[in-house]
């Protein structure tokens, strides 16, 4: 229960620092588009907000995680996944962009995580099928990608490489729902967006997350 405890304090310090850093992130790639700072009492609420989200996110992952052998290290690695992938939610809804550094702070620190697994585990195998899964969805997102007229981007294509990695140390049921779900829950958008007369780019980096979340919650 103490590790609950100190993985909701993680979260919402987590959250109160989301926003300002969706903020920076934006202001530093210039975005053409993109939301005005929230100010005021507003500013206040949406950090309030945030915490009590990201908290109570990373509780529900931790409870997901935390019964498999050496799952501490399981649990670190998602929570990477969570904060880093808020983060490039937000500023990909923003700007229609994925920022590399972000991504690749994520990956590093998600593959130290599953590295360290393996060694204290003995796991080699689940570190393994995480490799083959980074391979298979980040191989998959960039056929997307080089095959043009689709939402997906070079961003998109590590992103999903490195949800494919995480996704992997949980099994290949976990990588069957975390690449099927993005699809199911970006259908509403692109229905809309085709119906409407002024077309644009689809944000496709929140489903992804979103897909993932939602894998690790329905898998065993």
């Amino acid at each position: 229960m103490d590790g609950f405890w100190s993985v909701a304090l993680l979260g919402a310090l987590a959250g109160v620092a989301l926003p300002p850093a969706w903020a920076r992130t934006v202001a530093g790639m210039r975005a053409s588009g993109s939301r005005r700072a929230i100010r005021g009492p507003w500013r206040a609420l949406a950090v309030c907000g945030s915490a009590v989200g990201v908290a109570a996110g990373s509780v529900a992952i931790a409870w997901r995680v935390h019964d498999r052998q050496g799952g501490v290290l399981l649990v670190a690695a998602w929570l990477a996944v969570l904060y880093a992938g808020l983060l490039l939610a937000a500023v990909d809804a923003a700007t229609r962009r994925l920022p590399s550094p972000i991504v690749r702070a994520a990956a590093i620190t998600v593959g130290a995580c599953l590295v360290g697994h393996a060694a204290v585990t003995g796991q080699w195998r689940t570190l393994a099928t995480a490799l083959l899964a980074c391979g298979v969805l980040g191989g998959g997102y960039l056929l997307l990608a080089l095959a043009g007229g689709s939402a997906v981007g070079m961003g998109d294509v590590r992103l999903a490489a490195v949800l494919g990695a995480s996704l992997g140390a949980l099994g290949w049921s976990a990588v069957m729902w975390g690449a099927a779900l993005p699809y199911v829950l970006a259908v509403p958008e692109a229905l809309a967006r085709l119906a409407s007369p002024r077309r644009s780019d689809l944000a496709f980096g929140p489903y992804l997350l979103a897909g993932a979340l939602l894998a690790v919650a329905l898998g065993p």
